[in-house]
């Protein structure tokens, strides 16, 4: 106390930050090591309290050592404690920012230091759970050299951002600008009625014609009325296509050259990705870096944005322009730290109930063993079933490749849009062919056989629209192509933004993937298989098999009565 003229190793109030008012904790070093003990720690739960009760966005910037050895398991304690304010006020739809200093560590880092919706730290910031000395003392071990520093835990998925101390208010500002929580709403987020499970009770589903994902009193109503809504639409697209008298059912057929060119249009090198239809757009974008867990996926490109004043949560996959840049976006190619980072963006747009723009580049997942080794199926499986329960609307755009499950995994949208050439596939062309043809060189086939072009897909009902292209790409088209994506994407969240009650698109959403693939179930019929027999014997008595007779036949249907 005497030497820093603070009561504790902590200060709380309220600030402002480029004219927005936070509430505010910052930690001083120099008070025994920054050490968090029960004064420390009850000073971050008032202040977490008092973000949840204002509707404040909460700052913490740390300086620490960690938990203070010289209060015991009271000082353990501030960890569930401070950890449990901060739940709260992100359950409440509240912020935080964690501006982690030189150094950052222990049970400071083990608590809530880690778990800012932005985690933001200094150039060569000493950040870890265990110091040097730790390590040496404990296990014996020499860490590396940079190990805990704030670039290694940038490469290592574990913070998004790396700002010096003289940029930091602007940063903040910035970041401040897109977080700050709505106000409070009438029934706040977290007390509405989640969606009950739906499922079959013991119905059936009736087929597409009779507007599918309908159910045999066995689902809720509100369920069965969307996905009418969703199957008289697709019924509707088909019978627009029939009208043009095009292939029954399925609507336009490309041609095996027409496909291909579709696909070459949509792997072009130059075609604006996530990156350049942002800056196209001119939106104010604050980055997501990492998965808080093992490392930060270049593939995948996640943040907040505003666009003509709208904030709006964006997940997209990006590809590089040359060898380099594209080794370093993986080619497009999603590894599971890539899915993880998108479910980090996905949760926060549901807490500050900001509409979710995807926007899909990619061949598919990456399918190297690095990627198996750490989880991509179970990566891709728990991004699309986040999806599919999201509280707040989704709008996915496929701007190039849409390639099989790495694609779904963030394109389960209420709405689903392509740009002209863009394509949507289970598998690519070449890998369905080297499959079924035993040969890539079949690509071109495989691509019009699965029915891959966006004009194809929208026939199919699993795209909603379609957004021209320009002829040419070049920086003024490219402003024109994204301006023309934003009007749809936008008019699409006021439509969907308009629904009663977020369980009303939850319903819809569920109807939407229920309907895919609905199908009658036929009564079984008193002939069975015996029946059958005889018709087949009836037809061609001269192939009839020796010792198969009727009175055989009359055996067989006695012992199998009601199989």
């Amino acid at each position: 106390r005497a030497t820093t003229g603070e009561r504790d190793a902590a200060i709380r109030g309220t600030a402002l930050i480029g004219g927005i008012e936070v509430s505010l904790v910052a930690m001083d070093f120099f008070f025994m090591g920054g050490s968090m003990g029960s004064v420390v720690g009850e000073k971050v739960a008032r202040a977490a309290e008092l973000a949840t009760a204002r509707r404040l966005p909460l700052v913490i910037v740390s300086a620490s050592g960690g938990a203070r050895m010289q209060e015991g398991t009271y000082a353990l304690m501030q960890l569930p404690k401070t950890l449990a304010a901060i739940a709260r006020l992100k359950l409440s739809g509240g912020t935080f920012i964690s501006v982690l200093t030189d150094p950052t560590t222990g049970g400071t880092i083990a608590s809530y230091g880690a778990l800012g919706d932005l985690n933001v730290a200094e150039p060569n910031a000493l950040i870890g759970f265990s110091g040097a000395r730790v390590s040496s003392g404990t296990i014996g071990d020499e860490l590396p050299v940079g190990f805990q520093r704030s670039e290694f835990l940038l490469e290592t998925g574990f913070i998004d951002a790396i700002v010096p101390r003289g940029n930091l208010r602007g940063w903040l500002t910035r970041a401040l600008g897109l977080l700050q929580p709505l106000p409070a709403p009438a029934v706040p987020l977290y007390r509405q009625i989640p969606i009950p499970g739906v499922g079959l009770i013991g119905g059936m589903v009736t087929g597409v014609a009779q507007g599918a994902g309908a159910m045999i009193g066995s689902v809720l109503s509100p369920v069965a009325d969307a996905a009418s809504k969703v199957a008289n639409r697709a019924d509707q697209i088909l019978e627009n296509q029939r009208d043009r008298n095009l292939a029954p059912e399925l609507g336009p057929h490309l041609d095996e050259a027409e496909a291909w060119s579709h696909v070459q249009r949509a792997r072009e090198v130059h075609r604006p990705r996530t990156a350049e239809l942002l800056e196209a757009l001119g939106a104010e974008f604050v980055e997501l870096r990492g998965d808080r867990r093992a490392g930060d996926d270049g593939a995948i490109i996640a943040g907040i944005a505003r666009i003509d004043g709208r904030r709006i949560v964006v997940v997209g996959t990006q590809k590089g322009t040359d060898t380099e840049s594209n080794i370093r976006r993986g080619f497009g190619m999603p590894h599971p730290e890539g899915y993880r980072k998108a479910m980090r963006a996905f949760e926060l747009a549901e807490r500050l109930h900001l509409p979710l723009l995807t926007l899909i580049d990619t061949p598919g997942a990456h399918p190297g063993p690095e990627s198996e080794q750490h989880g991509i199926a179970e990566a891709i499986a728990a991004a699309i079933s986040k999806m599919t329960e999201l509280r707040t609307p989704i709008v996915t755009v496929v701007t190039g490749e849409g390639g099989s499950g790495g694609a779904l995994a963030i394109a389960a949208a209420d709405r689903v849009f392509a740009f002209e050439h863009a394509y949507y596939s289970v598998i690519s062309p070449e890998g369905c062919a080297a499959i079924l043809f035993r040969t890539s060189d079949k690509a071109p086939a495989a691509a019009r056989a699965l029915r891959i072009t966006a004009p194809e897909q929208v026939a199919l009902g699993v795209v909603d629209g379609i957004i021209a292209e320009p002829e040419t790409l070049s920086a003024e088209s490219t402003v024109t192509l994204a301006r023309a994506m934003w009007e749809m994407v936008s008019a699409t969240f006021d439509e969907l933004e308009s629904m009663s009650d977020l369980n009303a698109l939850l319903d819809a959403r569920y109807a939407r993937y229920r309907a895919y693939g609905a199908f009658d179930e036929a009564a079984p019929t008193k002939k069975g298989l015996v029946g059958t027999i005889r018709s087949i014997l009836g037809m061609d008595r001269e192939k009839v098999p020796a010792g198969i007779n009727d009175d055989l036949l009359d055996e067989i249907e006695r012992n199998s009565a009601g199989a």
